[in-house]
């Protein structure tokens, strides 16, 4: 329970397997490490001194890609004969990183060449048919697309029929018909056969570059790293090559822009990897492209002197912290309506006159993650009367073949598996909704299972060591089928939990392991709101990436914490805390009450879908799956009817006790005597004077009321019209109070209060496996 993911074990290897490869390996690999590499499939100290290489040198003969003898031959021509070209790009990060390869290799050669980014809103994505008429007409004489081109066809026909030829170098989807271009280079060309088809955008146009140069421009590695992980395509085989040569080009670059944002950025260069790419570099060149004109991104990476690349730098900072503004305000914004509607859709989709539509895909990819829900963000044009969105998708529900069964109401239509954009117009609109929620209820099973998370390894805590963890960095660079190792660690107690960041939105964490007692560090980033019901004491199994915290010099052994979860029931202690905010706050949730003026008062202040039930109706499944114990039942029996009437996945222990019965005790026979006599000398008392009563005789209130009721039961007082009254008995009517049915109901309500209350939740846990 709790866990966001299904965990996926990979196959554990035998220790006889493991044994003969560390008699092979020698002292090179720990045995843990080991194991982690046997469940990635490298079975072999061959193959896993390949995966570990950190000096690869696989680099495939550019002119293995159709088409490529014929481009560069028409590209040398262009140059003797002194043509205009150009270099036509795209807005992201692979697309200016690609534009920039080939603009410093047809430089190196004397070309005269000029680069065009379209601009998302104004262009649109790939060849346009208006820009290329412009270029054209302004003398232009050969046109080689970077990043874009196998779905240019209307306006590469316009270029060829014009006498311009265009050269197509790309990387994405190729449709089932190719455009008309002079040649087409991409490496899953159908009538080629060069052996990776992943390569980026950026890496294409390296190969191209490789090929009219002649030679290996390793100067240029720099960029075809950027490109390749920022636009997260496999880190294997070539592209693995090319980004670790990337990487430490980076290192030593002579690029102002790039040792600008490393000096501001970077505790030291030697901290530079595929993840500084990923979160440092790729994000901000995406942000300009993402708000309007690509072109100071690429400006910036091809800056000369450190004053152009500083002021081009602060722009494009500027521009990153709009993005993550308008990033941040969306959010909460579609958040606040998702949490203010009585349930969470099976699909989200919501629009807005006022988002901007270039950050909607982060946005969109946010909200799936965090409500585990498929995605469709839209602004609203209202000029236009459309509706332009973007959708992001978990991996149990393909959104590109759903979204493809009501397509007859999208305008424009494209993505994949998990992401899609699409432009609707304003009549199709309802529609499409309808057609949406349709898709919706058909697809409750796969919306509703949860994505899996694949496991390398179950280690435990002792097994974790700086060395283990530098082997595990030489498997390295990671990315898109080359995850970093997710490990798990079984039973451990969390020590200490604090939240950190500018907005709290981290988690630091300590575990110790119950076995062995060794510590292990942990955090979990942007995980605030996922982990605020884990709990200091809580035994938890945990999985995570291992990674080296460095601080001070001093270096630590460091979990990123990738998910949580509890074996069976998950139980969260909020007994005596003022929690009442919060707990209205829940959603999806089954609120048990013994009381049912209590019950009421509570419902008042609820703003989101629930249930409240009392102790004694629930005698069949309910609609929710996560259960609040508000109070103690009357006796244990009625928590025992309640557990068993379905498999919860999360119980919240409240527990609020108005009048303790288990801290006053069970009413004593002197108790009773004293209470007796009491009444024989007054003959009569009001019940609003209980109060009073309790306090002179010394006898806690709720005893009072208790022994009131016994002895009514026993007939030796009559309740009357607010009054109790004495009756005259016979001195042979004898009862034995303890036995009667009040006295019983008070006993049965003292043990339940003492074990929901008057244990440690461990002891509760305890005795709910042994009863039930």
């Amino acid at each position: 329970m709790l866990s966001k993911y299904h965990w996926h074990f990979s196959k554990k290897i035998s220790e006889s397997q493991a044994y003969e490869t560390l008699k092979e390996a020698g002292e090179d690999y720990s045995p843990a490490f080991l194991s982690i590499c046997f469940n990635r499939g490298l079975h072999s100290i061959e193959a896993i001194k390949k995966a570990t290489d950190q000096e690869p040198t696989l680099y495939h003969d550019p002119f293995k890609l159709y088409q490529m003898d014929k481009a560069v031959e028409r590209i040398h021509r262009a140059i003797e004969k002194e043509e205009k070209i150009l270099i036509y790009g795209d807005y992201d990060a692979d697309g200016i990183t690609s534009t920039l390869i080939l603009k410093e290799a047809l430089d190196t050669l004397g070309a005269d060449s000029q680069v065009y980014l379209p601009n998302r809103f104004t262009d649109g994505y790939g060849p346009n048919v208006d820009r290329y008429q412009t270029f054209i007409d302004q003398g232009i004489q050969l046109i080689v697309t970077v990043d874009n081109g196998v779905a240019g066809h209307e306006a590469i026909q316009v270029a060829q029929d014009k006498g311009v030829d265009v050269i197509v170098t790309d990387h994405h989807e190729l449709q089932a018909t190719l455009p008309v271009a002079y040649a087409i280079i991409h490496p899953r060309h159908p009538k080629g056969d060069y052996p990776f088809g992943d390569l980026s955008g950026a890496g294409v146009a390296f190969k191209v570059a490789t090929a009219i140069l002649d030679e290996i421009p390793v100067e240029m590695l720099d960029l075809v790293a950027i490109g390749t992980v920022a636009d997260m395509v496999s880190l294997l085989d070539e592209n693995r090559t090319l980004v670790i040569g990337g990487i430490k080009q980076l290192k030593v670059t002579d690029r102002p822009g790039l040792q600008l944002l490393f000096k501001e950025n970077l505790q030291s260069i030697d901290d530079l990897s595929a993840e500084t790419i990923g979160f440092l570099i790729g994000p901000r060149l995406n942000a300009v492209g993402r708000l309007g004109d690509p072109r100071p991104g690429f400006d910036w990476l091809a800056a000369l002197t450190k004053e152009e690349a500083s002021n081009l730098l602060d722009f494009i900072e500027s521009e990153n912290r709009q993005r993550q503004e308008l990033v941040s305000q969306i959010f909460e914004e579609v958040s606040d309506r998702i949490n203010s509607s009585q349930d969470i859709p099976s699909i989200i989709c919501q629009a807005s006159t006022t988002w901007h539509p270039g950050v909607l895909g982060i946005v969109a990819s946010r909200i799936c993650d965090l409500y585990q829900r498929p995605c469709l963000l839209f602004f609203y044009d209202e000029e236009k009367h459309q509706y332009r969105g973007s959708a992001r998708s978990k991996e149990t529900f393909n959104l590109f073949e759903n979204l493809s069964q009501i397509k007859q109401y999208l305008l424009h239509f494209g993505g994949h598996s998990q992401a899609a954009g699409m432009t609707i117009e304003e009549d199709s609109w309802e529609d499409f909704q309808k057609q949406l929620q349709l898709l919706a209820e058909k697809e409750q099973d796969s919306i509703k299972t949860k994505p899996s998370l694949n496991i390398d390894a179950s280690l435990a805590v002792s097994d974790i060591s700086l060395q283990l963890i530098e082997e595990i960095q030489s498997l390295g660079p990671f990315g898109m089928h080359n995850p970093k190792p997710v490990i798990l660690f079984e039973d451990l107690t969390m020590t200490d939990k604090r939240l950190i960041g500018t907005n709290k939105q981290h988690v630091k964490l300590q575990f110790e392991a119950n076995a062995s007692k060794d510590s292990l560090a942990a955090i979990a980033f942007s995980m605030a709101d996922n982990l605020q019901d884990c709990q200091v004491g809580n035994r938890l199994n945990v999985v995570g990436e291992l990674s080296i915290n460095e601080w001070k010099k001093q270096k630590e052994c460091q979990l990123i914490v990738k998910d949580i979860a509890v074996d069976g029931v998950w139980w969260i202690d909020y007994r005596g805390k003022s929690q009442l905010e919060k707990l209205q706050k829940l959603s999806q949730v089954v609120y048990c009450f013994q009381d049912e003026k209590h019950a009421k008062s509570f419902s008042n202040g609820l703003d989101s879908n629930h249930q409240i039930m009392l102790y004694e109706e629930i005698d069949q499944k309910l609609e929710y799956e996560d259960l609040v114990l508000m109070e103690p039942p009357k006796n244990l029996d009625q928590l025992r009817t309640l557990l068993k009437v379905q498999t919860w996945q999360k119980i919240y222990l409240v527990s609020i006790v108005v009048e303790s019965r288990y801290l006053a005790g069970l009413p004593q026979r002197e108790e009773f005597a004293k209470l007796y006599r009491f009444l024989l000398e007054k003959k009569q008392i009001q019940l609003k004077d209980f109060q009073d009563i309790s306090n002179y005789l010394v006898i806690p209130l709720i005893k009072i009321k208790t022994m009131i009721v016994v002895f009514f039961e026993a007939g030796f007082v009559t309740i009357k019209d607010g009054l109790v009254i004495m009756n005259m008995i016979e001195q042979a009517n004898k009862h034995d109070l303890m036995q009667l049915p009040a006295m019983q109901k008070y006993q049965q309500a003292m043990e339940a209060e003492r074990v929901l209350n008057f244990q440690t939740i461990d002891q509760v846990k305890s005795w709910i496996n042994e009863e039930i």
